[in-house]
C-alpha cells in the first residue's frame, strides 16, 4: 500500500492512569517515555506512543502516515481542503513532518519516508 499508516499517538490527560489502563486491557508494554512496544511481527504491528495533552485540550488519537514526498502530500492536502495545523518542520530526530486537519475534522500527521 502506498503511503501507509506507520505510527499513532494518543494524547491523554493523565499518563500514569492511561498507562495502567492500556497495559491492563491490551497487555501493552508502555515505557516511561510513553513509547508503546507492539511486540508483534515487524511487518504488521505499527508503533505508537502517548503524549501529555495540553491542559484543557481533549484527549485524542492521531494517525501518522508515511509518504515519499512530504511537500507534494502537504500541497495535495491543502488543495483538497485540509487545514495546516503544523507546517512542515523537522522533528526531534531529524525527520520532516507536518500535521493537517482533513475537511471531516480528523487530525493526522504526515512524515517523509
Amino acid at each position: 500500500m502506498p503511503n501507509p499508516l506507520v505510527f499513532f499517538q494518543i494524547a491523554v490527560g493523565n499518563f500514569p492512569e492511561a498507562r495502567r489502563f492500556y497495559e491492563h486491557v491490551f497487555d501493552w508494554t508502555v515505557s516511561e517515555d510513553g513509547s508503546i512496544d507492539p511486540r508483534g511481527p515487524a511487518d504488521f504491528d505499527i508503533r505508537g506512543g502517548f503524549i501529555q495533552a495540553k491542559p484543557g485540550a481533549p484527549t485524542s488519537i492521531t494517525p501518522w502516515f508515511r509518504v515519499e514526498d512530504l511537500w507534494a502530500a502537504f500541497e495535495r492536502a491543502q488543495e483538497a481542503g485540509g487545514e495546516v495545523l503544523v507546517p512542515i518542520r523537522q522533528d526531534h530526530i531529524g525527520r520532516h513532518v507536518c500535521i493537517v486537519r482533513a475537511p471531516d475534522g480528523l487530525v493526522m500527521g504526515i512524515v517523509q519516508a
